[in-house]
Formats: C-alpha cells, structure tokens, sequence
C-alpha cells in the first residue's frame, strides 16, 4: 500500500511540513520526498525501529503518528484512507519483532571446507 500527502516532521532542527509518499519496501518504511518536477529524495527506515505507531482521533479527522530515533512523524487523513496503512505498520513492525526474538541456531565453529581436511 502507498500512501501519499502532507506530513509534519518534528525533528532536532524543529517542525516542517512535507509532501511525499510513505510506502513499505520488504523490512523498511521508505518515505520519498517530492520537491518537483523529477527531484526528490529517499528516507528509509527500518520497520523494527519504528515506535509509538498510533491513530489518534481529533474531530473529524485522524491523525497516524509514529517515531524512528529522534525523527515523529505526523500524518493527517480520513480513517479510512489511513487504518490499513496503520495495519501495515503494525503487522510488519510486530513480524520484524518476533523474528529477532526466535534463537538463533549454534553455528558451528569450523566450516565445511575445514572439516573436509580434519577428516583426512
């Protein structure tokens, strides 16, 4: 899923609005910023490190907040055109978690090449 609009960032330089497209490409959030015509930039953030996903209700519209290290960013919409992007969020963010939470098989200590050779 792609979203696209304007969305504040609060940063340790202070607050702006930007206008780009918020998408998730494979374990990363990437945010691409439009300037114009063919100039824009890429953001990626890795999806373990997003925190404080959240949708906020305030009156008639809703808003998607959520922080990656010191960078929050805020997206303003309809909870429609934002719950399933919230979702995607959630569900690859919860699936980065338990991947790094399962034990790691015991490596062993020589490789295949030096067991060849011990075995002679």
């Amino acid at each position: 899923m792609q979203l696209e609009g304007i969305c504040k960032v609060h940063s340790g330089i202070g607050m702006e609005y930007q206008y780009g497209e918020f998408y998730i490409d494979r374990d990363y959030l990437v945010f691409e910023q439009n300037y114009g015509y063919k100039m824009g930039k890429r953001h990626t953030y890795p999806l373990q490190a997003l925190e404080n996903i959240a949708l906020i209700p305030k009156g008639d519209h809703v808003y998607l907040t959520f922080s990656c290290a010191r960078i929050r960013f805020e997206i303003a919409g309809t909870e429609e055109m934002l719950y399933s992007f919230y979702e995607e969020l959630r569900s690859g963010h919860s699936l980065s978690q338990s991947e790094e939470s399962k034990p790691q098989p015991k490596r062993s200590r020589y490789t295949t090449h030096h067991q060849y050779f011990f075995s002679k």
